[in-house]
């Protein structure tokens, strides 16, 4: 039964960090001090609850049977969200400093400390891709004879995690997206985001199919 709250509860978490992550997308932020505030707390949640999120996973596929494919991939994906928080508050940073640290400086030297700025998390990034992305190739091992998952889960994951890691190393140090190749951000997102609602949904079937014998003995 704690196991199965795991599982429902971190899955919820996986769902609410994929909508900090959209919220940090779509909304536009005041360029304030509380919208600064904001704008990072929500950017943080997607890294954080994802931690959370991908611990709840590995217990739940190690459930029937632990396997050193779930152990690694756990490994992979908690070096990778936390690689993503700091590329992602390096980002917020070096945006908001920007302004005062160009002041004085002519356009090309404005243009240059930026650019030069930027090379930072978009390194952070490329890491956070490949971290992540071998989290997925090796869950993608353990989804497949996982009950409740199955191949349909487990081939997308590796397929996914492999062109992610592909796309990344043939455009570096530039995004695949930036670099007139495919951006498999979003899909990578929406795969996280349908593997976190399944597992909320294994974690409330365990519940209600443990409160139902819990019942049945009951009476």
């Amino acid at each position: 039964m704690e196991n199965a709250r795991l599982w429902l509860f971190g899955g919820i978490a996986g769902i609410l960090g994929i909508g900090c992550y959209l919220s940090a997308i779509l909304i536009p932020w005041p360029e304030t001090q509380l919208g600064l505030s904001v704008s990072v707390t929500i950017v943080s949640g997607f890294p954080i609850l994802g931690i959370v999120a991908s611990y709840a996973l590995c217990d739940c596929l190690a459930a029937p049977r632990q396997t050193a494919a779930n152990r690694i991939a756990l490994g992979f994906a908690i070096s990778g969200f936390a690689t993503l928080l700091a590329m992602l508050l390096v980002q917020v940073a070096v945006t908001s400093a920007m302004p005062e640290l160009t002041r004085g400086l002519d356009a090309a030297a404005a243009k240059a400390l930026t650019r030069a700025m930027r090379m930072v998390d978009l390194g952070l990034d490329v890491a956070w891709d490949l971290l992540y992305s071998t989290a997925m190739i090796f869950w993608g091992f353990a989804l497949r004879t996982r009950r409740g998952f199955g191949p349909g889960w487990a081939f997308p994951s590796m397929a996914l995690g492999a062109l992610l890691i592909v796309l990344n190393v043939a455009t570096f140090p530039w995004p695949p997206g930036d670099h007139g190749s495919v951006d498999l951000g979003p899909v990578a997102a929406l795969f996280i985001l349908a593997l976190n609602i399944r597992l909320t949904y294994l974690g409330w079937r365990a519940l209600r199919s443990g409160s139902e014998r819990d019942t049945t003995a009951e009476s």
